[in-house]
């Protein structure tokens, strides 16, 4: 089953794709767009917009392009490493000007009357770059130079710089103060609050079709402390704990998904798999004890020391157990050597000896065997096995007649607890889920 029709929903609520009918209208984003939307329909000239990546810079772009397409031309710069000419040539592309001789003379005056001819008929001409913190200097100047295009009453060229934090530190050197001092639109773009966060999820399930999914509130805080209300984490991390979800066959997503998620998303595994490797670990060291233990007991190789401590301690055991009255001649009297025929005393030690080599054996084989199903599972609990079909069936025991417990979509990582056969000699897997449960899933379906 796909996990869109599992969740009821129409459409994946946490792509990372800019959608302009995902954007989700924050104070802060309400905010610059309304600035940016004032800069342009006044003429001011440069604006500056700045924010962490994944802040929503980008989407913001996009619906300021919805916003302005029909009533002005636009050029928008995604790959800002260009040289002057470059980028000159690349912005008369994006507003559909062609040349028939390509030199920055030609250039420069074709995009000064195109100017003067928007400005007749009141249409804009915007420039936005995006990611201008990787614009390189020369070119910075040259958008500089370009700004001085105007009227003796207003501007005839409305530029838009877009960058990370690092940008608004740049335009402070000495050498680029022309031109921070013609930026008048200021703004930076700040991560969502705690509240805000937990609406985001809210908007974006509803956009998506209000479907069964339900985030917990400790999931919804495990989110933000994560992703520190940074729009594009935000999605990362909820769009992961969704598919854990989705794995355990449940609806409602809580932290122990959101760990779960931000364990696939992270190098560093939780701490809770290292606890469970260390209990195998400890378990391991316990049975390899008992095992030596026990082969040193059966086989009769303690130290004589042990054997003497041991014999006066089970002496002192009979003398305070027995009663007054109990009659001496119960007690066991030591044989001697000389009164016994040869025949018979070489006989019982013989059977003796015979017997303890095959009491020796069982509890070798005994111990082997244990030693081998401990490697097993230790060995076992450090595989990872993917899922290879579209949905696998996750059951309460290793049958195929047992009930189904959860499911499981394609490319899914489970960690191997155990590994067992049933009787038809079909391999399973033991794995826990996400919340916590264990059940099996045929080794057939996975790889």
């Amino acid at each position: 089953m796909d996990y869109l029709k599992f969740f009821n929903l129409n459409d994946d609520p946490f792509r990372l794709t800019p959608d302009p009918l995902y954007f989700y209208p924050s104070q802060e984003h309400n905010e610059i767009l309304t600035s940016l939307n004032y800069a342009i329909e006044q003429k001011e000239g440069f604006s500056l917009v700045v924010g962490e990546p994944g802040a929503g810079k980008t989407t913001i772009l996009r619906i300021l392009i919805d916003h302005w397409k029909e009533k002005a031309d636009i050029a928008l710069v995604m790959t800002p490493r260009l040289s002057p000419e470059e980028f000159l040539q690349a912005v008369l592309e994006d507003i559909h000007v062609k040349l028939k001789k390509v030199n920055k003379n030609e250039m420069l005056k074709a995009f000064r009357n195109i100017l003067i001819e928007h400005s007749s008929t009141g249409k804009r001409v915007i420039i936005i770059v995006d990611e201008a913190q990787n614009v390189p200097d020369e070119t910075l100047e040259e958008l500089r130079i370009l700004s001085n295009l105007e009227t003796e009453k207003e501007k005839l060229l409305q530029i838009i710089l877009m960058g990370q934090p690092e940008l608004k530190k740049r335009l402070q050197a000495d050498h680029l103060k022309q031109l921070n001092q013609r930026i008048t639109i200021r703004a930076t773009l700040k991560p969502l609050c705690r509240s805000e966060t937990s609406d985001y999820i809210n908007f974006r399930l509803i956009k998506a079709g209000n479907g069964t999914v339900v985030f917990d509130e400790n999931a919804r805080k495990a989110i933000y402390k994560t992703s520190g209300g940074i729009p594009r984490l935000i999605n990362l991390v909820s769009s992961r704990a969704i598919m854990a979800a989705f794995v355990s066959g449940s609806t409602t997503i809580t932290k122990y998904h959101v760990r779960d998620a931000i364990q696939h998303l992270s190098d560093t595994p939780p701490s809770r798999k290292y606890l469970v490797y260390g209990g195998y670990g400890a378990l391991a060291v316990v049975l390899v004890v008992a095992i030596i233990f026990g082969i040193y007991k059966v086989s009769g190789s303690f130290p004589k020391t042990a054997e003497r401590h041991q014999l006066q301690n089970t002496k002192t055991t009979d003398a305070v157990s027995k009663t007054p009255n109990e009659p001496v001649a119960d007690e066991v009297q030591p044989v001697k050597t000389d009164s016994v025929p040869p025949e018979t005393s070489a006989k019982p030690t013989a059977n003796n000896a015979q017997a303890k080599k095959k009491q020796y054996s069982k509890a070798a084989s005994a111990a082997a065997e244990t030693e081998a199903q401990t490697k097993s599972i230790s060995e076992s609990a450090k595989k990872t096995i993917t899922v290879a079909v579209e949905t696998a069936n996750m059951r309460s025991k290793p049958s195929i007649d047992a009930g189904k417990v959860a499911w499981a979509s394609k490319g899914t990582a489970l960690k191997v607890l155990e590994e067992s056969q049933d009787s038809t000699g079909r391999a399973w897997y033991r794995v826990k889920l996400a919340d916590g449960r264990e059940c099996w899933i045929s080794k057939r379906v996975v790889k």
